[in-house]
């Protein structure tokens, strides 16, 4: 742990690939929640532009490995610093600071404060009333914007929602909560209310 510590000192970029739910349970302070799955790659190389910085994995039991490197291998990113050893519990074990997001449902949402990081087509085919649309490949260069408001990051399935709370709390952001289980159907089904939809 305190080895991770020193190289996210040195500019290193701690990348939880752990389910949402669990990097929303507690996390490394600055770390960048990508979620392991086919798309891995492709968000790596969108939220982590130089391909120089030195990457510390932070996965959890079970996870395969060797399919993280591979995906980072094939885009380029060569520069693994390594892996949390023990994962998270060693790290909360050695007295590390451990950050939490709140994890919310599709039916707790405020729509008020969501923050939709699906692409612009997903979400003009149906997205929650007064939602904002910010994709997430945008985020970063938005994310000053949020400072100081209550945000709530909504995606189809949870897995964007996580990185973009991420991301924001990479930024300083502190309000962040991220909904996990569903998107936007599954807040009509739970609240009963319509979905907005763009022409």
């Amino acid at each position: 742990p305190s080895r991770v510590s020193a190289l996210q000192n040195e500019g290193g970029q701690g990348m939880d690939v752990r389910p949402g739910a669990d990097y929303a349970a507690g996390h490394i302070p600055g770390s960048l929640a990508i979620p392991l799955r086919g798309a891995f790659a492709t968000w790596l190389g969108w939220l982590v532009p130089d391909p120089a910085t030195p990457l510390i994995i932070v996965a959890g039991p079970g996870q395969d490995l060797g399919e993280v490197i591979w995906q980072a291998l094939k885009i380029g990113y060569d520069t693994l610093a390594g892996t949390l050893a023990g994962g998270m519990p060693a790290w909360e074990a050695a007295g590390q600071p451990v950050a939490a997001t709140p994890l919310l449902t599709p039916g707790q949402v405020d729509p008020a404060a969501v923050i939709d990081v699906r692409q612009a087509g997903e979400y003009a085919a149906g997205h929650l009333p007064g939602a904002a649309s910010i994709e997430l490949g945008a985020l970063a260069a938005g994310a000053a914007g949020l400072v100081g408001r209550r945000v709530v990051t909504m995606c189809g399935h949870g897995e964007r929602a996580a990185t973009a709370a991420s991301v924001l709390e990479r930024a300083g952001h502190t309000g962040v909560a991220v909904v996990d289980g569903g998107g936007p159907p599954e807040w009509a089904s739970a609240t009963g209310r319509a979905l907005e939809e763009e022409a």
